[in-house]
């Protein structure tokens, strides 16, 4: 009587394996190809995603109002992200070709042979090693100056070409990123519809992890605005109280600044540094240095953190480390996308925690109990 169900267990398990393995490594081989193909594009779609979601009330708003037109409300909320992100951007790259153009005309008449000989006569101090050198150049009319000087423009025409091709790519990667934004936003709602088919999570699981997301991302962004109008206006009191004229034009110039990637702050208060270090005493400039490390720039990693723990309830702690190792793993993408994952980590906890811990605290008592 009992080799019957033994059997029938026995072909049950031998085509569940006959069926499921082909089909997990047909899925498993499809998942490799998709993450060849894809992963160059991951973090703009990471990015592009988490904007998305942090504008579906606003798309959904606007669909409204132009009368159930998706198509329309996503192309004006993307016109406005690009208006947001190139306003800063242009206004940065023209007070950096400004600042670089009054640069180079007030270091050309500086590099002839005739100053240089001059300027490392008197800025030197009169050591024996240091005058025999400068002797030495004098009577080779310094050749290894001219040298050096060769070889710094080598250098800064290929450091050139590298920023060239590094504003391209990252050009590319701002149109890739607009272009996901907008059909994230047109076809949002049924891309979650088929996400939550296949999802293992519930409804509730879902919310909890796209709303903790929404306000990790809600607070980058305030960071990303809150932070440089800050290091503008602690700019402007460094600017004033080191005596570099217009220190508020300066500390505009710092806002602009901020928003630079990888760069940021030190583009607007390094060359005020600079100015007063050629212009007057290198006291001034020497403490305008220190404050623009400690206070201009070291802000940013004080008020960040800060920002996350009010805005998603993150730690400040993990919120610095994960801003820091974001920016460190994935280039300037890494300071939305090292929160982002953060913010991941800690609702796969909460659901582990008040979900499975909990549902295996309740029903060990119960099984207990149901026991005779």
């Amino acid at each position: 009587m009992s080799v019957e169900p033994l059997n029938t267990a026995s072909w049950r398990s031998e085509r569940a394996r006959t069926v499921l393995l082909p089909i997990l490594a047909f899925v498993l081989l499809t998942i490799v190809l998709a993450l060849m193909i894809f992963r160059f594009f991951v973090l703009d779609f990471v990015v592009a995603a988490s904007i998305a979601l942090l504008l579906g009330p606003l798309q959904r708003t606007l669909t409204k109002l132009t009368g159930g037109r998706a198509t329309i409300a996503a192309a004006l909320l993307v016109l406005l992200v690009t208006i947001i992100i190139f306003v800063p951007i242009l206004t940065s790259a023209m007070i950096l070709t400004s600042q670089a153009g009054a640069f180079f005309a007030w270091l050309g008449p500086r590099l002839r042979p005739g100053e240089l000989q001059k300027l490392l006569t008197e800025a030197m101090p009169a050591h024996p090693l240091v005058t025999a050198w400068l002797d030495f150049a004098k009577t080779a009319g310094i050749p290894p100056l001219a040298d050096s000087l060769d070889r710094l423009a080598v250098g800064a025409n290929a450091l050139l070409q590298n920023a060239i091709a590094r504003f391209g790519a990252a050009l590319f990667d701002l149109m890739l990123f607009l272009l996901m934004l907008f059909f994230l936003l047109k076809d949002g709602s049924g891309l979650r519809s088929e996400f939550r088919r296949v999802s293992p999570f519930s409804e509730e699981q879902e919310t909890q992890i796209f709303d903790h997301i929404s306000r990790t991302v809600k607070g980058v962004l305030q960071a990303m605005v809150v932070v440089p109008v800050v290091q503008g206006f602690l700019a402007g009191l460094g600017f004033w109280w080191f005596g570099v004229p217009s220190p508020l034009v300066w500390g505009v110039c710092v806002v602009f600044a901020a928003f630079v990637p990888l760069i940021g702050s030190p583009l607007g208060w390094v060359p005020a540094a600079v100015y007063l270090f050629y212009t007057g005493p290198t006291r001034p400039a020497i403490g305008l240095a220190v404050y623009g490390i400690i206070v201009i720039s070291g802000i940013d990693n004080v008020i960040k953190p800060l920002i996350l723990q009010g805005a998603a309830q993150i730690h400040p702690l993990l919120g610095f480390l994960s801003i820091l190792g974001g920016v460190l793993a994935f280039g300037p993408l890494g300071f939305l996308v090292g929160p982002i994952v953060l913010s991941l980590v800690i609702s796969g906890i909460r659901i582990y925690r008040d979900d499975v811990l909990a549902r295996r605290l309740v029903s060990g008592p119960v099984k207990a109990a149901a026991q005779p």
